[in-house]
């Protein structure tokens, strides 16, 4: 679900006019629906995650080892990819592949 609200945010002009190293909130983008906890990143990080519809922004210990592994953990949160069977629901339902346009 916050997927879909960070993207919406990082569509504001005032943010994409930002310096692209500039640190800017974000939801977790954790499997918890009940979770409104936020992360910091660069736009150029957050860009890098998005590359990658499997990858969630999410923060430390938001884990869903069921599901997702992390790749990698930079300062303050990590990057999980969800397990190879659920990537052609993700890809279905990323914003940035249509999806919910």
């Amino acid at each position: 679900m916050f997927r879909m609200v960070n993207e919406r945010v990082a569509a504001w002009p005032e943010l994409q006019a930002l310096p692209a190293d500039m640190t800017i909130m974000r939801y977790c983008e954790c499997a918890d629906p009940r979770c409104f906890e936020r992360i910091y990143l660069t736009a150029k990080e957050y860009e890098g995650i998005r590359g990658d519809s499997t990858r969630f922004a999410v923060v430390i210990g938001h884990v869903f080892p069921e599901a997702e592994h992390i790749v990698a953990a930079p300062d303050g949160y990590d990057v999980v990819e969800k397990n190879e069977d659920l990537r052609g629901l993700l890809e279905g339902i990323d914003p940035r592949k249509g999806a919910y346009s």
